[in-house]
């Protein structure tokens, strides 16, 4: 005989009671229902990285076409006529579409892009959406919305003299 005390499965047996036990089978309910709470909340998650990802390519691709633009946009005439860097507006916006159109891998749709030149500096807001991958399932969100800016400043660095070639040791090609 163990001298411990009576497991609760056996005390209820002994006492006889006779009514069914509520509890029973709980635990088959809360299994499925808690394995669904773990599958929408890694489609949450998974189309929430999907977004920030989204958001960081269009950053990317609006500073690499801000860069682009400022250093190809300036304008030649008041360059070598009056010695001030200034972007030509018509051409800072094609420099920013082109180099945007050869960014062909970025997954955003409806990639909308504004430009603005004040004299040498280029400033871009872009808007984007990005097509979720499970949260196409529920009604009404079938893109996510969104958008990022970039500016870009073209500056002439002073001219340093170039540095003096070594003429001993041995050549480097």
């Amino acid at each position: 005989m163990s001298t411990g005390p009576t497991p609760r499965w056996r005390r209820r047996r002994a006492l006889g009671k006779g009514e069914p036990d509520r509890q029973r089978g709980s635990a088959l309910i809360l299994a499925p229902v808690g394995m669904l709470v773990l599958v929408l909340l890694a489609a949450m998650t998974v189309d929430g990285a999907l977004a920030v990802l989204g958001q960081r390519q269009l950053a990317n691709a609006l500073a690499s076409a801000a860069a682009d633009a400022a250093n190809a946009g300036v304008d030649q005439t008041d360059f070598y006529h009056h010695g001030q860097i200034a972007l030509d507006p018509p051409d800072t916006q094609t420099l920013v579409c082109d180099s945007l159109r050869a960014q062909a891998d970025l997954h955003l749709r409806h990639l909308r892009v504004w430009v603005a030149v004040a004299g040498p500096e280029v400033t871009l807001l872009g808007r984007a959406e990005i097509t979720p991958i499970f949260g196409r399932a529920v009604p009404g969100i079938d893109h996510w919305p969104v958008a990022a800016t970039a500016t870009a400043t073209a500056e002439q660095r002073p001219r340093t003299p170039p540095h003096p070639l070594p003429t001993t040791g041995p050549p480097a090609c």
